[in-house]
């Protein structure tokens, strides 16, 4: 056994004599780590570091790692953890959009079905609102009538006046949901489309 530890030593040292210096870490369980450049998940679990140079050899004393070494180490994993994150969803949202389409056209179709109803949905709030503010613009006339002939607004058509602004005002915000909702439907396609450009390599969308 010590024979082989010694020959994979031998093996390393030769190795390295020919290459770059490389970075030492000390974990906090006692492994110790090599590498040309030693990952920050790796660096970060590591309590002390230093350098080997190309004869193998330890440059310097292994010294601990400071606080802010630690820390800065930490930082730089969280982020690569989080990049790496990102980057495998882009790779399963890119290979979703190949399965998905093989033609640049056939995502308008996609898009143009999803609209659809969307589009039902605000032709009907359109056709509400309208009306709701045609009834609306009547209503307040009659009141106005009214309060010109000097004669008092009955009381049931204040209250049918706040019925018809309540329900109008309904409409509106319905109708205004339904079109934000088709803008984010459109611009999601557009993006789809742009990055299935890029993925078949065709040119972009003059």
């Amino acid at each position: 056994m010590k024979k082989l530890n010694v020959i994979a030593l031998a093996v390393f040292l030769s190795q390295t004599a020919q290459a770059a210096p490389l970075e030492k870490c000390v974990g906090d369980d006692g492994r110790v780590y090599y590498g040309d450049s030693i990952p920050p998940e790796v660096l970060a679990k590591c309590r002390s570091s230093s350098e080997v140079t190309k004869s193998g050899l330890v440059k310097g004393t292994t010294r601990p790692m400071t606080d802010e070494e630690r820390k800065a180490a930490e930082v730089d994993a969280a982020k690569k953890k989080e990049n790496d994150k990102i980057a495998a969803e882009q790779k399963r949202r890119d290979s979703a959009l190949i399965d998905t389409y093989s033609r640049v056209e056939e995502i308008d179709v996609a898009r143009d079905r999803n609209l659809q109803a969307t589009q039902v949905r605000i032709d009907s709030y359109q056709a509400s609102t309208k009306s709701g503010q045609a009834n609306l613009a009547k209503l307040r006339a009659q009141a106005d009538n009214l309060l010109k002939q000097k004669k008092p607004v009955p009381p049931s058509l204040e209250i049918e006046i706040k019925s018809v602004e309540a329900s109008t005002k309904r409409d509106q915000d319905a109708l205004d949901k339904a079109r934000k909702e088709a803008e984010t439907t459109t611009a999601r396609y557009e993006a789809e489309k742009k990055r299935f450009r890029e993925i078949k390599g065709l040119a972009p969308k003059p």
